[in-house]
């Protein structure tokens, strides 16, 4: 009991360490941050005197991210046979929650394509966000046990903390990408460097937003499922969904075989008991809607290894 105690007393201040950092940096920076039409529908979304009407009027003011959730809308996953055309009708069938936080991510697509920090490949960014956004929703399908739709988004801005230290520090954190090795990421360099690592930043920012605890954990710490921070319920199975869906997204990256992330996949699907069904197939599947995904929303992709011999 003593030892439990003084775990959750480390935990405890460790939480309020990383807010403090991250209120001094929002206070003094300028962060990463949604449009200001977003903002107000992330506080309608918030008075319990709103109404999916509210939200789909304000949504409907800007053309450009109402044509984003229509098409979202209306693709082939989501395709019911019947096609929506106006942000009224798209707010009903995806339901309040999905159509704010779809507006919030693709707010912050639009307005964080490029940069100028030197070593952070934005393009690269948003492709892997993509793959991995898309990944986390086909094992969430299949697994049966959360929102597709909500786990995409929590897959799409899942890393959405390390394009923020590359927006508020583009020197500091070029030289830390500088010497880091290729998909390994920099946590302990940004720790020291900045008093909060990237995962944390993540999870700061989707509480910030107003998005669900339990998304803000599982983006944030999801690349270490033994964190005490996810607990072992919903927040738990996010993150293994999440995670999954990181190193199927590093795989979308390569023509080469990735033999040692396949490995990985397969692996703990199996620990966590998760249904990848024959991995060559739901590759496949993913695969093709990151293509059609990146036409439709402007995102570059690439070419990748066939896994279509491989079993899951």
């Amino acid at each position: 009991m003593k030892r439990l105690n003084e775990n959750n007393t480390h935990r405890n201040l460790h939480d309020e360490r990383r807010k403090e950092v991250f209120e001094k940096l929002k206070e003094d920076s300028q962060l990463p941050s949604p449009s200001a039409t977003v903002m107000e529908v992330l506080r309608l979304c918030n008075s319990e005197e709103s109404s999916l009407n509210d939200i789909a009027d304000l949504i409907q003011t800007d053309p450009a991210l109402s044509a984003e959730i229509i098409k979202y809308a209306n693709s082939a996953f989501l395709a019911t046979g019947v096609q929506v055309a106006s942000i009224q009708k798209a707010t009903v069938k995806l339901g309040m929650n999905t159509v704010v936080s779809l507006a919030l991510a693709f707010s912050l697509l639009a307005d964080n394509r490029r940069g100028i920090c030197k070593n952070f490949d934005y393009p690269l960014f948003w492709r892997t966000s993509l793959a991995e956004a898309l990944a986390a929703r086909e094992l969430s399908r299949r697994g049966g046990d959360s929102d597709p739709n909500e786990i995409f988004i929590c897959g799409l801005l899942a890393h959405i903390g390390s394009l923020a230290l590359a927006t508020l520090f583009p020197q500091e954190y070029a030289r830390i990408l500088e010497n880091q090795p290729a998909n390994t990421p920099p946590r302990s360099l940004e720790q020291s460097t900045f008093g909060i690592d990237s995962g944390e930043f993540t999870t700061e920012l989707f509480l910030d937003w107003g998005l669900p605890a339990q998304y803000a954990l599982a983006a944030g710490f999801h690349e270490d499922l033994d964190c005490i921070e996810l607990g072992s319920g919903a927040t738990k199975q996010a993150s293994i969904y999440l995670l999954l869906a990181h190193v199927i997204a590093l795989m979308c990256q390569s023509r080469e075989a990735r033999p040692e992330m396949l490995q990985t996949v397969i692996a703990t699907a199996r620990h966590y008991d998760v249904d990848i069904g024959n991995f060559g197939d739901t590759f496949h599947t993913i695969v093709e809607c990151w293509h059609n995904y990146g036409r439709l929303f402007d995102i570059d992709t690439t070419e990748c290894y066939d896994y279509s011999e491989e079993e899951g």
